[in-house]
């Protein structure tokens, strides 16, 4: 389980009384960009106290008007970038419980016989959400996997090259054995449509994980940051004097929170970073969904 404060920094809706979203903390990238916008701050008021030493240390305002226009394009284009990550990852996880789910109901349902390989089957695809939320976070603490399938499976899960195709595969070990037991070749067929479906899923999942956006862009637009930090003061003191200071932290506070927003949404599966999607509660929520189909059955 994750600790209360990776807990609340997973993606939630919006409250909807407008001060206490815009006064949150816990979830905000303001923690994370207040150290430097408080070293930007004591920059520019020792720019200020610089400015009475040295009067003639100014610059013409005219240029930061064009290029903090085109900062202000870079860092949307950042921000947007990280946002299709996100919510491409976030359509991959609904795809995987629609087709754990899918999975769950062909295998039990389309079987006459083996009760007990049934059950034993629910519980490997009630465990494949567990893994995949395990490897894409390169963790293998595997509490649930333990849970429904013992500390044997978990244990070799955890051994295993890549924890989600050993699922994969023992999945489809007892896909076989369920035809044995009476499943037709076409629910079989279905089946295996699934399964193959959920190891697209994982695929793709990975892809976004190990291709961050590429670095040469996070350089530039850092580096165009920071020379526009660096440079403002000098604009700014001859119209605003001692409240250059306050100007240039208004200015510097949006432009490190969206490069740092850009930046946490590049990885959505981390419970370390701004937003992450709650892949465990998603994945409870398959587990729940998937093992419930025994007791419906049951109930009938």
């Amino acid at each position: 389980m994750l600790s209360p404060d990776l807990e609340a920094i997973s993606n939630r809706g919006e409250n909807k009384f407008f001060l206490k979203t815009a006064l949150a903390w816990k979830g905000s990238v303001t923690p994370k960009v207040l150290p430097r916008i408080l070293v930007t701050l004591a920059y520019a008021a020792l720019i200020v106290v610089l400015r009475t030493l040295y009067p003639e240390l100014s610059l013409s305002i005219t240029p930061f008007e064009y290029s903090g226009a085109v900062l202000t394009l870079l860092l949307v284009s950042r921000v947007n970038a990280g946002v299709e990550r996100w919510w491409e990852a976030r359509k991959i996880w609904g795809s995987i419980v629609n087709q754990s789910r899918n999975l769950a109901i062909i295998g039990y349902e389309y079987t006459p016989r083996g009760e007990m390989i049934k059950r034993q089957y629910l519980n490997w695809v009630a465990s494949w959400p567990h893994v995949m939320r395990e490897s894409l976070r390169n963790e293998s603490r595997l509490l649930e996997v333990e849970t429904l399938l013992g500390n044997e499976e978990a244990q070799r899960i955890r051994t295993s090259q890549h924890m989600p195709t050993y699922v994969a595969t023992r999945i489809a070990q007892l896909l076989v054995q369920l035809r044995k037991e009476g499943m037709d070749d076409f629910s079989f067929q279905r089946a295996e449509r699934e399964r193959a479906l959920l190891i697209d899923a994982i695929g793709a999942c990975e892809r976004i994980r190990n291709t961050p956006i590429p670095y040469v862009l996070a350089i530039k637009i850092r580096r165009f940051i920071l020379l526009f930090i660096l440079l403002l003061p000098f604009a700014l003191i001859p119209r605003l004097g001692v409240l250059t200071p306050l100007v240039v932290f208004l200015v510097s506070y949006p432009l490190f929170s969206l490069d740092e927003i850009g930046a946490e949404l590049q990885n959505p599966f981390s419970p370390r970073n701004l937003s992450h999607l709650p892949l465990t509660k998603i994945c409870q929520t398959i587990e729940s969904n998937v093992l419930a189909v025994d007791k419906q059955t049951k109930e009938k």
